[in-house]
């Protein structure tokens, strides 16, 4: 084997080695980009129900349920504001709950 040849076939295994670790990093952030649901339009919504003391799913007349977990403590009485119209999973001041601004934990259509 004649030396460039040796160089050559040193760098293309030095690429597939660089290239497999690049798809499992892209695939990495893309499972976790899936994780991380986004929804738009919640100012529309006029209801709530709360399923538990952190769980609540928002709705209106039209369009998809909005099912948000939040680190705040809610109750069938409580006063819910919507502060943002689009928001993702992990956003912070989304909702004002009896007084105290509430970030969201996790957020999805249903």
């Amino acid at each position: 084997m004649k030396k460039s040849s040796k160089i050559t076939l040193k760098f293309s295994i030095y690429n597939s080695i660089k290239m497999k670790h690049l798809v499992l990093i892209f695939l990495f952030i893309f499972q976790f980009e899936s994780w991380a649901g986004c929804v738009y339009g919640a100012k529309d919504c006029t209801q709530f129900k709360v399923l538990d003391s952190n769980t609540i799913v928002f709705s209106s007349g039209y369009g998809d349920d909005i099912f948000v977990k939040t680190y705040c403590y809610v109750y069938s009485t409580s006063e819910i504001t919507i502060l943002k119209d689009d928001f993702c999973s992990f956003d912070d001041k989304v909702l004002y709950i009896d007084g105290e601004l509430c970030d969201v934990n996790e957020v999805e259509f249903i």
